[in-house]
């Protein structure tokens, strides 16, 4: 059938596009065995890495599999890595305590924990219960570690903005007490009668020093005078 009567016809175009459709999911379905032939193939032969690399990218096309992690996690327990046998075996009911404590111990936060265990979707689209009552824990877990963690760093702001204000205040008070010792250094040197504030001794002097500035400008209003009259 031609792509032009497929576009003619609206039934011609349902056939066509469920023939696609059925077509890709037996490719897909037809890759996906393939692959695990191989998979086993390579593990009768006792080539672990490239089996190990095979069911990864399964696992990469297929996250929500729980199938493909088991074998995949079967497969890092046969070499002995016992991390990525938990990492793998997560969510999978009955996994190895042995494996899941070192996964767990090797990334001891709810969030790394959550990162590494590479599930796209929600909790609730797990194809079995246990599976869905582990993503929820440990989604909880991770949730709060943040909630936790942004506490601690609100906090450590709040203390570092009171220190610094505190800083602030004693750098202040230092000047406060620098500029008053140095106001009493200066009024350490001033006349001991002014100091103790000596009001006819003050007048006096201050009378003094007018009638003295009086006589000089009238003495040299006289001098010019008597120079303008002699010169004229």
């Amino acid at each position: 059938m031609s792509a032009g009567s497929a576009v003619t016809s609206g039934s011609n175009t349902e056939t066509v596009t469920g023939l696609a459709d059925s077509t890709v999911v037996i490719v897909k379905g037809m890759a996906k065995t393939y692959v695990l032939d191989r998979v086993a193939a390579d593990l009768a032969r006792g080539f672990t890495h490239p089996a190990t690399q095979r069911l990864s990218s399964l696992v990469a096309t297929y996250p929500t599999d729980l199938d493909l992690r088991r074998r995949l996690a079967a497969v890092h327990r046969r070499v002995g890595n016992r991390i990525q046998a938990g990492r793998w075996d997560y969510l999978t009911i009955g996994a190895d305590t042995e494996d899941t404590s070192a996964f767990e111990r090797a990334f001891p936060s709810a969030a790394n924990r959550l990162r590494e265990v590479r599930w796209p979707h929600r909790a609730s689209l797990a194809a079995t219960a246990y599976a869905r009552t582990r993503l929820e824990r440990l989604v909880a877990a991770a949730e709060a570690e943040r909630a936790a963690r942004a506490a601690g760093w609100t906090a450590r702001r709040a203390a570092r903005a009171a220190g610094w204000t505190a800083r602030r205040a004693a750098r202040a008070g230092q000047r406060r007490r620098t500029v008053g010792a140095r106001l009493r250094w200066m009024v350490a040197w001033v006349p001991r009668s002014i100091r103790r504030w000596n009001p006819p001794r003050l007048v006096v002097a201050v009378a003094g020093c007018a009638a003295a500035l009086l006589v000089g400008l009238g003495a040299f209003t006289v001098i010019e005078s008597a120079v303008r009259w002699f010169i004229h």
